[in-house]
């Protein structure tokens, strides 16, 4: 009687626990459709990596480029273009707050948006590492589906980790890809 009990407790608490894990990568508990419109203001698009193959080290740096189509565009420092505002380029939830640092540069003309994510967590292997807030235009028809279409594959141009026991840098570039998502 008392080892049912003991079960039924760990469940119980385990259930509970799990129950706050994982939001599906749109901020509300479900996948966004690619059919998801981008409403005009600002709006938030997700970065998540995801392994190709067995990871030697976990993952602690992930630079890469995307397009943005015209009418969707980022806040920056410097105006149209140059760095990308703090406030606009955030890591994800897959990492630990306040660990990490995401920073990038964007270019109003052709769109061209250039992140990177660094972390010192040693268990990152894949899941949501970089939000970009982004501003819509009035007037524009953006759906995820679309900007997906437009960086179809996300272009990852450097992925490194650090490899513990022998003190050293890995390069995992080959060995990841990057998918986009977005929060409602």
């Amino acid at each position: 009687m008392m080892r049912y009990l003991k079960t039924t407790i760990l469940a119980a608490v385990v259930t509970a626990a799990l129950s706050g894990c994982g939001d599906g990568g749109d901020g509300g508990g479900g996948s966004v459709p690619d059919t998801y419109r981008f409403p005009p203001g600002k709006a938030t698009v997700t970065f998540s990596a995801i392994s190709s193959a067995h990871l030697p080290a976990p993952i602690s740096g992930i630079v890469l480029s995307v397009i943005l189509p015209q009418g969707m565009s980022v806040t920056t420092d410097q105006g149209s273009s140059g760095t990308i505002a703090t406030q606009s380029i955030t890591p994800g939830s897959a990492l630990l707050p306040g660990t990490s640092i995401a920073y990038g540069t964007y270019s109003a003309s052709n769109g061209k948006t250039r992140l990177t994510t660094n972390t010192p967590s040693d268990t990152f292997r894949s899941g949501e590492f970089l939000r970009l807030t982004c501003v819509v235009a009035s007037n524009t028809n953006i759906t995820l589906g679309s900007l997906k279409a437009q960086n179809s594959p996300v272009t990852v141009l450097k992925a490194v980790g650090y490899d513990s026991t022998t003190n050293s840098t890995v390069d995992l570039t080959g060995k990841l890809t990057a998918t986009l998502g977005a929060i409602r």
